[in-house]
């Protein structure tokens, strides 16, 4: 299949558009002191509750040794735990700490708070336009099962 080189393009310009919109590429980001990467993966092990390390590799994509640094920063800061599992003693569980928690909770709410302030100014109409074209690149892109 080929695509038209300015499809391309405006692909392209919308994802630099969105990134910035979000500020992804802030050192920090939504003032944790944490990177995109490192709050992705605390967002994924709170919204887990418990998980392995493996897992958090195949859903974010993550290179195995990267994610290794990540827990064991996350984990040296106090925010989760590793625990043996009881069905394998080979198998590391980690879950979130109170203060894991705490931090877990900060940032869905600055999350929620920077998407209120993206939409300020919009109609209903136009946030429910924005939303259903979201979810169908979702669902469009996910059907691929590249995601």
């Amino acid at each position: 299949m080929n695509i038209n080189k300015n499809t391309i393009a405006d692909i392209r310009q919308f994802n630099r558009f969105y990134t910035n919109i979000l500020g992804l590429f802030d050192k920090h980001i939504l003032d944790t002191g944490y990177s995109f990467t490192e709050a992705r993966v605390l967002l994924e092990i709170g919204l887990l509750e418990q998980c392995i390390a493996n897992n958090l590799v195949d859903k974010l994509k993550i290179d195995r040794s990267y994610m290794s640094r990540i827990i064991a920063k996350l984990s040296k800061d106090g925010l989760v735990i590793k625990e043996n599992s009881t069905l394998d003693s080979r198998t590391s569980l980690i879950r979130l700490t109170p203060k894991g928690m705490t931090l877990f909770n900060q940032i869905n709410e600055k999350s929620d708070e920077q998407l209120v302030r993206l939409f300020q100014g919009l109609s209903q109409n136009e946030i429910k336009e924005i939303h259903a074209s979201m979810m169908f690149i979702q669902k469009k892109l996910d059907s691929l099962g590249r995601i």
